[in-house]
Formats: structure tokens, sequence, C-alpha cells
């Protein structure tokens, strides 16, 4: 089928456009002659008068794939993009039962930096959003510190959800100042990853105590 370049060029954003849609409800006046002359040749519908759609011939003919194909393409693309959740269920050290546990309690995990404390012996860890700003206290009897931060400049913790509204801490930390000289790469590179951890431990506690759906079973297995 030997097509105009207008006409192409229409299809071709039919094809890229997550919809199928050709234009805008503003240039279908000013198209409307090829429009039609696509309309006639099955290249493309109308849901109505100012939405015009490519259908699976005009596909075809710019050797576009199928809108389904087109579809699970998508599809596969945001499953793959997606980051996989760190720790992997094989590699955290928290079981099911403490992750039931920090849900039953109102724990939260949350990600801080580790201020300069000068007092002797401290019994608590001294840490605020930033090295600079209001410093909070975690100690046994509000928090709970997970291993994965030991030796970084950085506290993975377990709080109260209480507790973390009236500190101002977040369940989702932002990324580190890029203008701030004091974190080297090897810092930057750590926070990201104890960034992961806190997103995934939060997900695994809002889950928890989910059950998983079974299959339903067929009649005179009740019993």
């Amino acid at each position: 089928m030997e097509l105009s370049s207008e006409i192409t060029d229409l299809l071709r954003a039919g094809a890229n456009h997550v919809n199928g849609v050709i234009c805008l409800p503003g240039q279908v006046r000013k198209l409307w002659p090829l429009l039609s002359e696509a309309k006639r040749l099955k290249l493309i519908t109308f849901l109505d008068v100012e939405h015009p759609i490519i259908t699976d011939m005009g596909r075809l003919a710019i050797g576009a794939p199928t809108e389904v194909d087109a579809g699970y393409a998508r599809f596969v693309a945001a499953c793959t993009s997606r980051k996989q959740l760190s720790p992997t269920p094989d590699k955290d050290p928290r079981t099911d039962f403490d992750y039931r546990s920090y849900k039953a309690c109102g724990y939260v995990c949350c990600l801080v930096v580790r201020q300069m404390d000068g007092r002797y012996n401290p019994a608590t860890i001294r840490v605020g959003n930033t090295l600079t700003s209001d410093p909070q206290f975690l100690g046994p009897k509000n928090s709970q510190v997970l291993p994965e931060c030991d030796g970084t400049p950085f506290v993975l913790a377990l709080m109260p959800k209480w507790l973390i509204d009236r500190t101002g801490f977040s369940t989702y930390p932002v990324a580190l100042d890029e203008g701030a000289v004091v974190w080297s790469a090897d810092d930057r590179a750590t926070w990201a990853r104890l960034r992961d951890v806190c997103f995934s431990v939060n997900l695994r506690i809002r889950n928890a105590g989910r059950r998983t759906p079974t299959a339903k079973l067929a009649h005179g297995q009740y019993a």
C-alpha cells in the first residue's frame, strides 16, 4: 500500500502513543482530508469526532507492532525496570514473625544521619536529618537499630510511628544533598544501599500477616 508521507507520519505518531491517538483534538479539522483518507483505507478509526486512533491495519501498514504486542512490551518493560528490593528474602536476617511483630507494635523503618557526639560512653545514639539538624537520641527504649548500618555514618532504625512524626524524620529518605562536600562517593553509595533496605523493610512490615490467596477447593474437599 502506497501511503503519502503525511499519512505515514500520522500513523507513526499513533503507533508511538500509549493509547494509539493520531493527533490532538484541536488538529482534527486541519488534518481532516488526511484523516478521511486514512479512515477510508481502514488505517484509523474514530472513538469520537475529536479522537482518531490507529488500527491494527494502520500499524501493519508502517511495520509497527499490533496494539496487543505494544501493550505487552510496555508491561514487560515496566516489570523489568523496577528495582529489586534489598535485602532479598534469602538474605534477610529478619523473619516473617519479626515483621509481624513490628507491625503489631506500630514500628516503621527510618534512615537518619549519625551526628557527632561528645559524650563519654553514651548509652544512646545521637542522630538527625543532617549533620547539623536538631538531634534525637535513639536507645533500646525507643528504637531498634538494624545491623545493616553497622560501621557506617548513618543509622537505620525501627521506631514507633508516633516518634517519627514527632521528630520530623521520614520513612522515605531522599537522596543526600549533591552540594554537600562532607559526603564522599562511598558515603553516597552506602546511603543508596541503606535506602533500598529501608524501603524493603517498610514494605514487608506493611504486608506482614497478609495471607497468600489459595485456590478454591472443589465441592466436597472442604469436609
